[in-house]
């Protein structure tokens, strides 16, 4: 006669609702997550593995919110190299929660980047570098990408990741240029933030002269109220990044740098307005360089 309390543990649901894997992946107990893969039924573990919470979390999701890179890489090993399992992997890591939110955009968000180092390397066959893609190109509902969530927050050597992710230079602006639910770029992201290593980590992914155009063009978008990258450094007082972004155009750009400083927004305010507006006197002084 079957044991009715054979394998509670991992079936019950804690007071949050969220299985004990995810409880466990949640905490960073290592211990109890290896106790509860080890408890599996043979053919069980990666159903297991690949439960989801009531908000579409697997345990995945948590362990890679929280930082517990040992624990995603216990999760991660679960499957095999063998085909189907190698597809349900895909299907695990691509796992998108309510939000839309993948792991990766948990990882990127927070900055842990061997985990995405690791969630990026279960994508090592050159036929699933499709799924790649479409992976790193997720929106997570409005709110952006991966490389949205690290340029927000500075997360640069995860930013060279994501990028380092495109072979193709047509892809990879396609990329950099993704919209958030503002029109947001990612150099917008980075711009308004702050980040200045950040900021440079994107404007130098296109470093030939033949790519000239395509920076010139990432740099001059507008997001939802014509705001330009060039118009969240001034109003936040980033004069590095500010420099960062007019010292793209060359001697034979100067039409364009003219036409970049000179764009308004839906209020008709430049970057020196808002400069002006915000008191930021090392920025006014700069800009009225380029216009007189």
């Amino acid at each position: 006669m079957e044991n009715e309390n054979e394998n509670k543990f991992d079936e019950t649901t804690n007071p949050l609702g969220n299985y004990a894997l995810h409880h466990a992946s949640g905490i960073g107990d290592e211990e109890i997550v290896k106790l509860l893969l080890s408890e599996q039924k043979e053919g069980k573990l990666i159903e297991f593995v690949m439960k989801e919470d009531d908000d579409k979390h697997t345990a995945l999701h948590v362990a890679s919110l929280n930082g517990y890179e040992k624990i995603v890489q216990l999760l991660l090993n679960t499957f095999s190299d063998m085909p189907q399992e190698k597809e349900k992997l895909i299907e695990y890591v691509m796992k998108a929660d309510v939000d839309q939110a993948t792991a990766l955009h948990f990882a990127s968000l927070n900055g842990y980047k061997e985990i995405v180092k690791l969630l990026l390397k279960s994508f090592s066959r050159e036929e699933e570098k499709d799924k790649l893609m479409k992976y790193v190109m997720d929106d997570a509902d409005g709110n952006g990408t991966a490389l949205h969530l690290a340029c927000k927050e500075g997360h640069t050597e995860i930013v060279k990741l994501l990028l380092k992710t495109f072979d193709e230079k047509d892809k990879l602006m396609e990329y950099m240029t993704k919209e958030d639910r503002l029109k947001f770029t990612t150099l917008h992201i980075a711009s308004l933030n702050g980040h200045t290593e950040t900021v440079k980590s994107l404007l130098n992914t296109f470093s030939s002269e033949e790519e000239r155009e395509k920076v010139i063009e990432y740099v001059m978008k507008e997001d939802g109220e014509k705001h330009t990258a060039l118009h969240w450094a001034a109003y936040y007082g980033h004069e590095q990044i500010l420099k960062s972004l007019l010292d793209i155009f060359g001697e034979e750009e100067g039409c364009k740098l003219m036409e970049y400083v000179m764009t308004e927004d839906d209020d008709k305010c430049t970057a020196l307005h808002l400069a002006e507006k915000r008191k930021h006197s090392g920025i006014v002084k700069l800009l009225q360089n380029y216009i007189r």
